[in-house]
C-alpha cells in the first residue's frame, strides 16, 4: 500500500511538473508584428546570400579605408529604449544614401551586382515599412537620434564611402538580427 502512495504520488509530480513545463513554453504569435520577428530569420538568410555574392566586390574597393562606419556604438543606441528609432535612421541612410549610388556603381562595372543590391534593397525596405507600421510593437520613442557622425564620415569618403557602407552590410545584418532578437515576446 505504501509503495502504490509513493508511485501516484510521483506520477502526480511527474505531471505537474510536466504540466508547469507546457505552461512556459512560449506562446504563439498572434499579432502581424510577431509574426514578422518570427519569420525575419529567413528574411535574414536571404540577406546574407545576398551579401555573399557582392561581399567581395565592395570589401576589395573598401579595404584603403580604415575607418568602420559601424561601430559598438551604434549597436548599444540600438540595444537602448530609442533603438526604434535609431534603427529607422540607420535603414533609410541605407535606402537613401547607400543602396542607389551602389546600383550606379554596378552599372559602371562589367561584374552584375544589381540583382543581389536589389534584393538587399528590397528586404531592408520592407523593414523599415513594418518598423513604421509596427511602431508600437517595436515601442518606438519619439527621440530623434542623429547620425550626422556617421553620414559626416561617409561624405567625407566620398565614392569610396559607398563601397565602406556596402562592405559592412554583413555587420549590420548581425546588429539587425540582434535588434530583433531583443524585441521576440518570450
Amino acid at each position: 500500500m505504501v509503495c502504490y502512495r509513493i508511485c501516484l504520488w510521483s506520477v502526480s509530480v511527474v505531471l505537474l511538473l510536466l504540466s508547469d513545463f507546457v505552461h512556459c513554453r512560449k506562446k504563439p504569435c498572434q499579432d502581424e508584428c510577431c509574426q514578422y520577428i518570427e519569420r525575419f530569420p529567413l528574411k535574414l538568410s536571404e540577406l546574407r546570400r545576398a551579401f555573399k555574392n557582392i561581399r567581395d566586390y565592395y570589401e576589395a574597393k573598401d579595404d584603403l579605408i580604415e575607418t568602420a562606419l559601424l561601430d559598438e556604438n551604434l549597436l548599444d543606441g540600438l540595444q537602448s529604449p530609442f533603438g526604434c528609432h535609431l534603427m529607422n535612421q540607420v535603414l533609410h541612410f541605407y535606402l537613401k544614401d547607400v543602396i542607389p549610388p551602389a546600383v550606379n556603381l554596378g552599372h559602371n562595372d562589367s561584374v552584375d551586382i544589381n540583382p543581389a543590391v536589389d534584393m538587399i534593397g528590397g528586404i531592408l525596405h520592407d523593414f523599415k515599412h513594418t518598423l513604421k507600421r509596427c511602431r508600437r510593437f517595436f515601442s518606438c520613442n519619439k527621440k530623434s537620434f542623429s547620425l550626422e557622425d556617421l553620414k559626416n564620415q561617409f561624405g567625407n569618403m566620398q565614392e569610396k564611402g559607398v563601397y565602406k557602407a556596402m562592405g559592412e552590410l554583413g555587420l549590420f545584418f548581425n546588429y539587425i538580427e540582434e535588434y530583433l532578437m531583443a524585441k521576440r515576446h518570450h
